[in-house]
């Protein structure tokens, strides 16, 4: 019987130079952006046009191979176009250098960690899928799987069954977004030793019987297998999703394993893989002179903290050591900036939660030119990210002079506190000032209507006489604002050289309670003064206490007095100016709610979602996921209240569609889930799976010829969109 995927009874596999300032004078270029949705890639056919087949022919054997055999299914059907239109082998063999090249992880390094991935599943694929020397391994539904997906992370093989067909479950637990989570591939015997893909769909559990009971339907099949092989084995036969509900007394499958299968199929020329590739390829194309290493250049500083409705944001700051890493352009009698910056966010496993990608360009007059001048420069962001503990990678780029600059960070995202209080991190800061209420909802390292510019560096170093100045937040546990009034916190700041008596200094400091906004947190800090200070290192130790609990918290800070440090302290700080639409638009509440489902609270993401159709009804995949967190919960209800509040546009993608027609359909009104497929097929003619659940309606309905031409519509443009193995 196939258990749980961690149980253990499965086989598991396993910026400005000083003192003159550097201009680059560049000319305006138009730049046009082609956006890939899924209703387009839908309407392109996949099958190969007659003048690529023409071309393959006239390919040696060896370019042959590598198009058909050993890059078929990660090469996009643009670049097989781009690389059939070539002339000469020199051609193709700068093409495929090119090809390999994009896809490398680490640009420049010596080994290739994506090929050499690719071709080792490639090789096992061929030593242990081939069928008894009439296929190739890698030509196998089990060879195109396991070089898509890679191995899964747990198989189980049932094949000495006298009434069910020889099955292999595969299940995989990955990051790719246009993948769930968690699914299951299952493979069945058509033939000794032949392993096929199933669709619970297109297929039918009927498919796996060996005996009669494949003729007499898909109940008595799933009956069977049931009995056989146990009620996790039938249920995964209805469904490849975990969770999505199924119900073996009618055997009835929907369209979502079919949806996914059709997606693994294609997944080079998914819209995800194809913005991601262009991203690498954009990149690669910009800094074609230049790339600074990791941890080489760029300082990273990250920091918790909440904003006044309780959601708790990772701000960080990406600053240049070396002011002269960083140049601005002169066009005309203007000065500009270009950047791009990409966070990735992972969870403590390395699995994807959500990328945030931000392009900065504004341009510069002289005087705040002069003003910046001497300033390292840097980027201000921040991520909505749920408690837990993650993995963040950062990158920045510089158009302009076409450098590229990568840092990463583990790091945790602490709970607020059930009862007491706790504290931040303890943060240096450079210059703080007020900002109105607007701003500092949505600015990077602003709290309580003061916006900080921290200070970064791999050591805290001061001249003597100035000041080290620190900030933190407060978190509060939720308790009414009348249990404050009158209660306060006490601060105290020792600090001194370490191991050395009598160089100790102190300062008191207290902060009333009623300072905590409505969700309990609040902003707090200190200048210290070092006139009086030797040079030496350093250490500060934060003490916060609660005079009616005798609660305390600490924090410390490390820093080092230097008569020599010719560093700057002033920086030169840029940010996105549409944080605020980020906000307003929903989008921060939709990537807030994928790292709560990574972090499996399932209550707070449900929550972050909503909120985010609230802000922005037509945020198509804030809807996906509770289209599916609903649905897989059969809470059909709250999915046609969805609905309600919004129809199917040309963006909704055919798991959504289907998602709410099914729902329609399970609460009794199947009239009205036809409706919802007719209207999506209106704007995605080309769609198979839409015609195909469109079809199963009509049979209920009674209209068995619609139903009948439908399904056969379908099952056509599926074949038709199918890409071939060979």
């Amino acid at each position: 019987m196939l258990q749980n995927p961690h149980s253990p009874h499965l086989e598991v596999t396993a910026n400005l130079h000083i003192p003159s300032i550097r201009f680059r004078h560049i000319s305006r270029l138009a730049t046009t952006v082609l956006l890939l949705c899924l209703t387009a890639l839908c309407t392109i056919p996949l099958s190969t046009p007659a003048f690529a087949s023409s071309a393959e022919k006239q390919l040696t054997k060896n370019y042959k191979d590598w198009l058909q055999k050993e890059v078929n299914y990660i090469i996009t059907r643009t670049e097989k176009n781009e690389f059939l239109q070539l002339k000469t082998d020199d051609e193709r063999d700068k093409f495929i250098e090119r090809f390999w090249d994009l896809r490398n992880p680490n640009p420049g390094a010596p080994d290739n960690a994506y090929k050499m991935e690719h071709y080792k599943r490639l090789e096992y694929a061929n030593d242990h899928f081939s069928t008894n020397g009439s296929q190739d391994g890698w030509a196998t539904d089990m060879g195109r799987i396991y070089i898509t997906l890679g191995p899964p992370q747990q198989k189980a093989r049932y094949v000495t069954q006298a009434e069910v067909r020889g099955m292999e479950i595969w299940f995989y637990s990955q990051g790719h977004p246009a993948l769930p989570p968690n699914f299951y591939i299952v493979f069945y015997e058509k033939d000794f030793g032949d392993f096929r893909l199933y669709s619970p769909y297109i297929d039918g559990p009927q498919k796996l019987i060996s005996s009669h009971y494949m003729e007499n339907g898909r109940v008595e099949a799933v009956q069977q297998i049931d009995k056989i092989l146990g009620r996790e084995v039938a249920r995964t036969t209805l469904s490849l999703i975990p969770g999505e509900p199924v119900n073996l007394n009618d055997a009835v499958s929907t369209l979502q394993s079919d949806l996914m299968i059709g997606t693994i199929k294609d997944l080079a020329n998914n819209p995800f893989s194809i913005e991601a590739l262009n991203m690498r390829r954009s990149m690669k194309e910009s800094v074609s002179h230049r790339v600074v290493m990791p941890g080489e250049a760029l300082n990273v500083l990250t920091m918790p903290l909440r904003d006044r409705q309780g959601i708790s944001r990772l701000n960080y700051v990406l600053r240049l050591d070396n002011v002269s890493d960083f140049a601005v352009a002169k066009e005309d009698a203007k000065y500009y900036i270009s950047i791009e910056v990409t966070a990735k966010v992972f969870t403590g496993e390395h699995k994807l939660v959500f990328q945030q990608d931000r392009k900065i360009a504004h341009y510069l007059t002289a005087d705040e030119l002069e003003g910046v001048k001497g300033k390292p420069f840097g980027y201000e962001g921040w991520l909505p990210l749920a408690p837990g503990k993650y993995h963040v990678e950062f990158s920045m780029l510089n158009l302009l002079e076409r450098a590229f600059f990568t840092a990463e960070r583990d790091v945790v995202m602490p709970s607020p506190p059930t009862e007491g209080f706790t504290l931040t991190e303890v943060v240096p800061f450079v210059d703080a000032k007020q900002v109105d209420p607007a701003s500092s909802a949505v600015l990077p390292f602003s709290s309580g209507g003061v916006k900080f510019t921290p200070f970064t560096g791999k050591n805290l170093v001061y001249a003597p006489g100035e000041d080290l100045k620190v900030f933190y937040q407060i978190w509060s546990a939720p308790t009414s604002p009348q249990s404050r009034v009158g209660k306060k916190l006490v601060a105290d700041y020792a600090y001194g050289r370490p191991g050395i008596t009598g160089t100790a200094k102190t300062i008191h400091d207290e902060a009333q309670k009623e300072q905590f906004d409505e969700n309990g947190s609040m902003v707090s800090g200190k200048k210290l003064e070092t006139t009086d200070l030797d040079p030496g290192n350093y250490r500060m130790a934060l003490t916060v206490s609660d005079p009616d609990t005798r609660e305390k918290r600490f924090g410390t800070v490390s820093f080092v007095i230097s008569p020599n440090d010719p560093s700057p302290k002033e920086a030169w700080d840029v940010y996105d100016d549409k944080l605020l639409e980020y906000v307003s638009k929903g989008q921060s509440d939709y990537e807030f709610g994928l790292s709560c489902l990574a972090q499996d609270d399932k209550v707070d993401a449900e929550r972050a979602w909503l909120a985010a159709l609230q802000k922005n009804p037509q945020h198509e995949m804030a809807r996906a996921k509770l289209v599916d967190f609903y649905f897989t919960q059969q809470a059909y209800d709250k999915v046609t209240r969805l609905y309600a509040k919004a129809p199917v546009t040309a963006s909704t993608d055919d798991q959504t569609v289907i998602g709410i027609s099914d729902s329609f359909d399970k609460s009794g009104n199947t009239r009205k889930a036809a409706d919802v497929v007719e209207s999506a097929i209106l704007l995605k003619p080309e769609s198979g799976p839409l015609y195909l659940a469109l079809s199963s309606y009509y049979q209920r309905l009674g209209n068995a010829q619609k139903a009948h031409d439908l399904e056969r519509k379908g099952k056509s443009l599926i074949a038709a969109s199918s890409p071939p193995s060979q």
